[in-house]
């Protein structure tokens, strides 16, 4: 989960006008149960999705030092990038990339499944093609997919709300951003509030992992997972989440599930290898429906 630090800086009060009702009652909910100010949780989510992306995973006070994997180098608004594997390999054998806001997003050819997992943190709002064979499960856990939002337009379904405390510097970029897309600041936080509340469910499995990177999988509607999928994993994780309908081979070793299918989260059906323990599979697959 998201920790955010609330730093000293110039604050100011603001009003967002024709706010999802129903994301921000989630909103609210979520924030009064860890104990924080709704500008402390309103300035989180800002710092999150205008500033490190990468650290997608919900909201919290602050509560001391925390790492959540590789802090990455970061690769926004490009029209076109074409990335060779020297490219990810010559900055150093720990340093990873976020790409972000690439409109046409290009890895070549000799940029193979290995040095993707080792060197790129996250890929965000790019139209990305791979040239390479990389399996279907590592472009989808590179590439962040963000739920499809709908905006409502019945005005019972929307509300005004005043907000206190809020970071001056943060709110100026928020209304940037709005004024970019050409919508208005409830919209923006609601679609904001829908991209970051299915990540709170995670928090739990974040809290364990240390510094392991993971990959996230979501929303689609059908994954087929198969041994050498979670085998090019190396030493990251993967979580599944809101997958209509997730298998996974038969002949899965029970080692290698183990070691990097961390959770699977909000899943409506989901197919185990027999070999995976039912308590095992129980504490993995929460609020998923598995199947025999």
């Amino acid at each position: 989960m998201f920790m955010f630090k609330d730093e000293e800086g110039e604050k100011k009060d603001i009003t967002l006008r024709g706010v999802n009702r129903d994301l921000y009652e989630q909103f609210n909910e979520h924030r009064l149960k860890i104990g924080i100010s709704v500008g402390e949780a309103f300035s989180a989510i800002l710092f999150t999705n205008l500033q490190q992306p990468w650290r997608m995973h919900g909201f919290r006070r602050f509560s001391g030092s925390r790492k959540i994997g590789v802090v990455p180098e970061k690769i926004c608004n490009l029209e076109t990038l074409t990335v060779t594997k020297d490219d990810l390999i010559s900055a150093g054998e720990k340093t990873m990339f976020l790409f972000r806001n690439i409109e046409n997003l290009t890895f070549e050819k000799d940029v193979d499944v290995s040095t993707l997992i080792k060197h790129v943190k996250v890929i965000t709002h790019s139209n990305t093609i791979f040239l390479g064979e990389i399996p279907k499960l590592i472009q989808l856990g590179l590439i962040r997919k963000k739920h499809l939002y709908v905006h409502p337009i019945e005005k019972d379904d929307l509300k005004d709300i005043t907000i206190r405390n809020v970071s001056t510097k943060l709110y100026d970029e928020f209304i940037s951003k709005a004024k970019s897309e050409g919508v208005t600041t409830g919209e923006l936080f609601s679609r904001f509030i829908a991209d970051i509340m299915p990540f709170n469910e995670i928090h739990n499995v974040l809290e364990t992992i240390g510094e392991r990177e993971i990959l996230i999988v979501i929303y689609e509607t059908e994954i087929n997972v198969i041994q050498k999928d979670l085998e090019v994993l190396g030493d990251r994780g993967v979580i599944f989440y809101g997958i209509n309908n997730l298998s996974f081979s038969k002949d899965i070793e029970q080692e290698i599930f183990l070691k990097t299918v961390l959770k699977i989260i909000n899943c409506q059906e989901v197919k185990l290898p027999k070999n995976v323990p039912k308590l095992i599979a129980l504490s993995r697959a929460v609020n998923s429906n598995i199947i025999n």
